[in-house]
């Protein structure tokens, strides 16, 4: 098998998207571990304030920045609550990236928008630190990994293939009764409802009809193209992923609704586009 590598340039790509927060020196740490196994590697902080123990939060995070960089980066992702259980370690191939971090389904929302898929468990022992203790994976074990991967040792040195990862629900948008239902996927930082509902979707099923949005029984209206044209409590809005969001001008929807993760989405046809 020929070595995976990061990329056709002398310096790969490493990103890095944690729970860690940047006041302890968790990050630090590992970019550290990165570039005394990798000196060539750059190291890009992707995010370290995904919300303590939030996998879900930690995919999007992924999910969203991930398919932007070269196509030969490796992603290293550590929201790990699991932590010193019998979780294992992956290393996934794919024809976008190499991605690396617990199995626990925080890698599986940015898995969805590629393909050449190969999971792998990190077993080596060669491929890792010496843990001075038990709850520093993200130093210990997926760090190093990612390192090595980018020095050009072979995928196939780190463990064997599986085919059973966790993987973190993503839930499909349905058609029921001419509507579309969804989900409030995720809430972002500034508490706008991210649904599951992608606008090309939606625009397909009713034409050339405007689309009518309501969340759990809050009418937010038609779409509009900007946070700024919102004008009634909460509107909508196409966010830059493509999908319906719930979002207040210049407030939290989440606080001016009290909806969260989970909340229901409909989607029928009238409304207008401003």
């Amino acid at each position: 098998m020929r070595p995976y590598r990061a990329m056709d340039s002398e310096r790969p790509i490493i990103t890095l998207t944690t729970d860690f927060g940047m006041a302890d020196g968790t990050v630090g740490a590992m970019i550290g571990v990165i570039k005394s196994i990798c000196p060539a590697a750059e190291v890009i902080n992707v995010a370290s304030d995904v919300p303590a123990h939030d996998i879900v939060r930690g995919a999007w995070a992924l999910y969203q920045a991930a398919p932007f960089f070269p196509a030969r980066a490796i992603h290293v992702a550590v929201v790990d609550p699991g932590i010193g259980t019998d979780r294992r370690g992956l290393l996934v191939t794919t024809r976008h990236g190499a991605f690396v971090g617990p199995d626990n389904g925080v890698l599986s929302w940015v898995l969805r928008q590629t393909d050449g898929i190969v999971f792998r468990v990190l077993e080596n022992p060669a491929f890792r630190l010496a843990a001075l203790g038990f709850t520093f994976d993200g130093r210990d074990l997926f760090a190093p990994a990612a390192a090595y991967l980018a020095s050009g040792v072979d995928p196939a040195e780190f463990g064997p293939v599986i085919d059973d990862p966790v993987v973190l629900p993503w839930p499909e948008p349905r058609r029921i009764d001419g509507a579309i239902e969804g989900e409030v996927l995720v809430v972002d930082q500034f508490g706008n409802l991210i649904t599951n509902i992608p606008f090309d979707l939606a625009a397909t099923e009713f034409g050339d009809a405007a689309l009518q949005v309501a969340v759990a029984g809050w009418p937010a209206g038609g779409i509009v193209r900007g946070y700024a044209g919102i004008e009634g409590s909460v509107g909508v809005v196409i966010n830059g992923a493509g999908l319906l969001e719930i979002a207040a001008n210049g407030r939290s929807a989440t606080a001016v609704t009290g909806l969260a993760r989970g909340a229901r989405v409909t989607v029928t046809a009238g409304g207008s586009v401003r």
